[in-house]
């Protein structure tokens, strides 16, 4: 196990921890862990504990996992999921998954509302999908499209058991982006590909 995972498992064990005590179980200098510490906080991993201001008598300040260095530790969400999907019948899955959907839109609009032209909407739109835990990215593609990657599904074992799942992430993204804007799927993980990707471009008019 590198210095990296090391250091993210003790931070995930003992939060609070402070760097004295991180450099000491590591068998590192202060200076190393600091480095290690300051690279994750930049990848949004880690955070220093709040507490009071240093002073006389009060213990030096923490640090701990952020929200999304907790997900980087397995939590088995996918077997809850499953669990209670497989207990609806037909329609009221259908019904479910559909609430689930019109939620999203409603969020993702809302994250998208400052956006001006189409590459600033696909852009906004990627960070949302890879904070989302799809490890998504975007680009220009030959042909004047943009193109957007998910080069990991987070809902795989749930699209896997419930295919309509899929349907549902395409419908997503058409109506996040609007009817002016054509999305079509020309990669899907479910059907073989090693990603899903969506070619997105303007509609234009008939």
């Amino acid at each position: 196990m590198g210095s990296r995972q090391q250091l993210l498992l003790l931070l995930r064990k003992h939060p609070g921890v402070t760097v004295a005590e991180l450099a000491r179980d590591l068998a590192m200098s202060g200076v190393g862990v600091r480095r290690h510490l300051a690279n994750l906080a930049a990848e949004g991993l880690v955070e220093q504990s709040r507490c009071a201001p240093p002073g006389p008598g009060r213990p030096p300040a923490g640090w701990r996992l952020s929200a999304s260095g907790m997900e980087l530790f397995p939590r088995r969400y996918d077997g809850l999921a499953l669990d209670l999907l497989d207990e609806l019948p037909p329609e009221e899955l259908a019904g479910a998954l559909a609430r689930r959907n019109d939620k999203q839109v409603v969020q993702y609009q809302a994250a998208m509302a400052s956006c001006g032209d189409l590459s600033e909407k696909v852009a906004e739109l990627t960070r949302l999908r890879d904070v989302a835990g799809y490890q998504a990215e975007w680009a220009a593609g030959d042909d004047g499209a943009l193109v957007l990657t998910e080069n990991n599904c987070s809902i795989h074992r749930v699209a896997e058991r419930h295919p309509a799942v899929c349907s549902l992430e395409l419908s997503l993204l058409r109506r996040v982006l609007g009817p002016d804007v054509e999305v079509t799927r020309r990669a899907h993980a479910m059907a073989g590909d090693a990603v899903c990707a969506y070619c997105i471009r303007p509609r234009h008019a008939d």
